[in-house]
This record gives C-alpha cells, structure tokens and sequence, in this order.
C-alpha cells in the first residue's frame, strides 16, 4: 500500500509517518518547500519517541515538495493520501493534490484530513474548485476528516540537526466512515465512525480546551512547559473545573458516545478528566506553553475549543460557566506587557493590537461571536480586568463570586445602556 502524507510537521513525523511505515505500508512524505523536503532526504531520516519508551529511528521515506511533478505523481498512484498541514493551512494545500488526482484516470482514493476543526469540507470544495478553474476531472474522492488523539510536543526541522519528534502514548485516530470511497486500511489504534462530529467535539472541547486553559494560563503564571503549569496550584484547579463542564456538557449533547449506557459520573467524567490532566503533567512531553498557546485568534473563535464548550454548557445550564470565563480572559491576556510572545506569533500581536485600540468588549463581540448584552462577556471582561499584575507575579481574580452564581448587573449600571462597559475599572495594571 503507498501512502502519500502532506505535512511534515510534529504530526506527520511524530506519529503518521511511523504508523504507516511500522505497518509495511510505503510512504511519500510531502514538504510545504523544496528545502525542508532536500533536508529530510539528507538526513536520512529522524527520531521518534513515545514517553516511556526508547527512541526509535525514521528511515525509507521519500519526500517531494507540493507543487513538483514528483508529488503530483505520488499522488496518481498512492492508495491513500492523509493531509496534516495545520487548520489554517488545510484549504490551501488542496489545490496541489489536484494535478495528481486528475492523473488517477478515474481511479477512487480516499484522503484523510487530521486535523483539530472540521476542515474536510473545506479541502473538498478547494479540491472541486481547482479542478473547475483548472479544466480537470477528479476521480471519485472520499474526503474524511480524522482526529488524532496524541499529543508530539516536540521536534522540528526548523531546528539544527535531525529532530527527535517527542509525543505521548496516546496513539489512537479516528477516521469519518462516511465520506470514505475505500477500505480503510488495518492499522494499530485507528478506527473508523459514524459519529465524527461528536468524536471530534469530544476531542476539541474537552482535551484540547483543558490543554488550551493551561497554557494561556500557566503563561500568565510564568510557566515554560504544560506539565510545570498544570502542576500550579493556582491553574489546576480552575483547568480540572473547565474539563469537568466540558466533558458533562459533551456527553449531554452527544448520548450516543455512551453507546447506549447509563452515564456513569466516575468512568465517564471524571476518568476522562483525570487523564487529561494525567497528559498535561506529562515530564517526559515537556510540551512547551508558547506551542500549545499559539494563534489565540483562532483558539477564541465561535465554535473552537474555548467558546464551543461554552456554547453547549449554556444550551443546558443558565449558569455562566465560571472556569472558562476565567480561562477566556487569560487567553485575552496572552503576550501582554511582552515581547517575546508578540514578535514570534501574529496572532497573538494582532490580538494585542485589536484589545489595545478597541477594548475588550469589542473583541469579545468581533472574534469570539458574542453579543454586546451578552452575560458571559460582560463574566469574561469582569475577570480580564481583575488580574493584577505585579513584581512579584499574577494575581488572579476568583473564578466564581462566592455564590458560585454569576451575579447580576447592578440597575445602575444596567440602565446606563452600554458606554459603561469601556468605563469599567480601566485596564490591566501594574
């Protein structure tokens, strides 16, 4: 079986290439530039590692840059071809599988997109499109999105020498069997589904909203890696109460990830959440806060790990979900008062440049998708405005009035109509 992958990334190298090779099948590793691909070539290979676990070595894998006929022809002949470029990059780099599948003759092929968001539609409609403009035909193309559940924290051909591309154990993807054209290949610790959204929701909303949560965070605490910042006696607590909303939330809005049981409180909420938090105190990961941080804009968006969980927590509950406004507001203050943080991540010094010009009310409503009357903005600027920072470090303000209820607007502020929300106490101090 040949195997074209498109990413080599922490995914691709750190988990896609090695599942595919350990299980016999060829692989084709496609590089965003011609340079990455030379550089893999000349190394020979890389190293992987499992936490736990002695490293192993990489080696028979041939690369091609997109755009180049030797890609264009891995593709005409692959069995399967699995996307895993980044969400921001997943539409982009469609267009160039198109000239190889138009090669295919009429021949089906299934291509998986691994990726943390729906973008399978996406790569779909980029794929018809190119064909249209181009004046090509496509053969029969199953387009799947799949979710992984490791976690590679470290490795990259940006740096010096052969990477060694460090992940955790968690060695499990799970591929949509709707779209699929093809027999999905038998392979260690992958599955097929007809619940996809709710599996990948599962992912998004729970994990991957804890892990976000630690970071901005743990940041704000002065953490380099996740595991020092989930150990924060400061951050535990309110990441432990965002991954318990969020996982009650998921399994009301998805009963049939129970498979017909009765919920069960210790094995199906709170054994999930102490596994999560397990993973983020991984050591051996080491898995950096600025990499799990990155491109808060997208992080913030409606629908993304931090405002979706929100969402299904509030079609169940009129409560304001206290831990994520917490969490929100920390994400809000990622790379402030900084200069590292800025200068390496756009989206983050876009976010810098948006609170500072128009407030956080402003964003609240432009990138997160949140009415200016909102309750929940009006809990998350509360607490963005309730850190106070120091010499000695970040206070952070309570997750929860004492009540555990969100108290409502005074009158006298209700009836100012809404100039008082830029008016309320100023801004982060000093």
């Amino acid at each position: 079986m040949r195997v074209v992958i498109v990413g080599a990334g922490k995914l691709g190298c750190g988990y896609l290439v090695p599942l595919f090779l350990g299980a016999g099948r060829e692989v084709l590793l496609g590089c965003r530039t011609p340079d990455t691909a030379h550089r893999i070539r000349s190394a020979g290979g890389w190293r992987v590692r499992v936490t736990g676990e002695p490293p192993e070595e990489v080696h028979g894998v041939a690369t091609a840059a997109v755009g180049t006929t030797e890609l264009d022809e891995a593709v005409a002949a692959a069995d399967l071809v699995v996307l895993c470029v980044g969400v921001a990059n997943a539409a982009g780099a469609a267009p160039h599988l198109v000239s190889g599948l138009a090669a295919r003759r009429g021949r089906p092929v299934d291509v998986w997109v691994v990726e943390n968001a729906e973008c399978a539609p996406w790569v779909g409609e980029a794929l018809v499109d190119t064909a249209s403009a181009r004046g090509v035909q496509l053969p029969p193309v199953g387009v799947a999105g799949a979710v992984a559940g490791v976690t590679v924290g470290r490795g990259s051909w940006h740096e010096a020498g052969v990477p060694e591309f460090v992940g955790d154990g968690a060695r499990r993807l799970v591929v949509d069997a709707r779209p699929l054209r093809l027999a999905p290949p038998a392979l260690p610790g992958v599955q097929t589904t007809g619940q996809y959204r709710a599996r990948l929701r599962e992912k998004l909303f729970v994990h991957n909203a804890g892990h976000a949560l630690a970071a901005y965070l743990g940041w704000l605490r002065g953490h380099r890696t996740i595991d020092t910042a989930i150990g924060d006696p400061f951050v535990r607590p309110i990441v432990a109460g965002a991954l318990l909303e969020a996982r009650r939330a998921i399994l009301a809005a998805y009963p049939g990830l129970l498979q017909g049981r009765s919920m069960d409180h210790g094995s199906d909420v709170h054994g999930p959440v102490a596994d999560a938090l397990a993973r983020y105190g991984n050591t051996e990961l080491s898995d950096p806060v600025t990499r799990v941080a990155r491109e808060p804009l997208r992080k913030l968006a409606p629908g993304d790990r931090l405002l979706g969980p929100v969402a299904l927590l509030r079609r169940t509950s009129h409560r304001v979900p206290a831990h994520f406004a917490l969490g929100i507001a920390a994400a809000l203050l990622y790379g402030y008062g900084d200069e590292v943080v800025p200068t390496a991540d756009a989206s983050a010094r876009r976010l810098r440049r948006l609170l500072d010009e128009r407030g956080v009310f402003a964003v609240l409503t432009s990138v997160c998708g949140l009415a200016a009357d909102d309750p929940f903005a009006a809990a998350v600027a509360a607490r963005y405005h309730g850190f106070v920072f120091t010499d000695d470090g970040v206070r952070f303000p309570p997750a929860a009035p004492a009540t555990g209820l969100e108290a409502p607007l005074p009158r006298a502020l209700s009836d100012r109509g809404d100039d008082w929300r830029e008016r309320l106490p100023g801004q982060v101090v000093r």
